[in-house]
């Protein structure tokens, strides 16, 4: 296994190699790109795994992250083994679920060891590549116990609200796992969500306002909306950090 490191224009890009296949991770992308098409979970809320079953590629490119719910369908385009419990549909639909976190699981051992979540995008790189290794170690037996999310049994902060929507800083608890409802404030990423199908216009609707403001872009998934974490958006909500 080969890692190469790329910055260029502040976009990180580093690949990991097995044989001839060829993950290709870019703090640009969200969701994977193969062949120049771009995967990503929609507001329609078919997520990756489901989208790209019948995909086979010699590289893929993939966001920056641990998250299995790219990994995963990254591995199994690549034809590179991973273990079965990650195919298991409780597992692929757990980031469409928050009560999955709720109980212990192999998943939330593997995020309490690997996640990306809570660091800088120039920290991401060790730990990705930790990962990889352990999934592609593990494809027999999957040496990991079952845990509660470490993130979940810490505090929440409460930064303030915004048109009825609370503020919660997302470095600290898992506030956006407990209850979807909020905007999530992250390291990289700015999450507006509700957990309600009824009420995912009215995320829609604060997100067009945001954007309309701030000029900035965001990307649409089932009753949440993602905006990269930026200084006129953080102004524009009323809180400093």
């Amino acid at each position: 296994m080969t890692c190469e490191t790329l910055l260029v224009e502040w976009i990180m890009r580093f690949e990991i190699t097995q044989g001839p296949k060829r993950l290709i991770f870019d703090s640009d992308l969200r969701g994977l790109r193969v062949d120049g098409t771009a995967y990503v979970s929609g507001r329609d809320g078919v997520l990756i795994y489901d989208q790209t079953r019948d995909v086979q590629a010699d590289t893929v490119e993939l966001q920056m992250s641990t998250n299995t719910s790219t990994l995963i369908p990254a591995f199994r385009a690549l034809g590179i083994p991973y273990h079965t419990y990650f195919d298991e549909r409780e597992v692929v639909e757990s980031q469409n679920d928050i009560t999955f976190y709720w109980k212990p699981s192999k998943l939330a051992a593997f995020y309490n060891r690997y996640s990306t979540d809570e660091l800088d995008y120039a920290d991401r790189e060790p730990v990705i590549r930790q990962a990889v290794e352990f999934l592609t170690a593990n494809d027999q037996i999957l040496l990991l116990p079952e845990e509660r999310l470490s993130r979940t049994l810490e505090p929440s902060r409460l930064l303030g609200f915004y048109q009825g929507f609370p503020i919660f800083d997302g470095s600290t608890g898992f506030a956006k796992l407990q209850s979807r409802l909020g905007i999530h404030v992250d390291s990289e990423t700015v999450m507006i969500s509700t957990p309600l199908d009824k009420y995912d216009e009215d995320v829609y609707e604060l997100a067009g306002h945001l954007a309309a403001e701030t000029g900035l872009d965001y990307s649409k998934k089932k009753n949440r909306v993602m905006f990269p974490k930026d200084d006129r958006l953080i102004k524009l909500l009323g809180i400093g950090e």
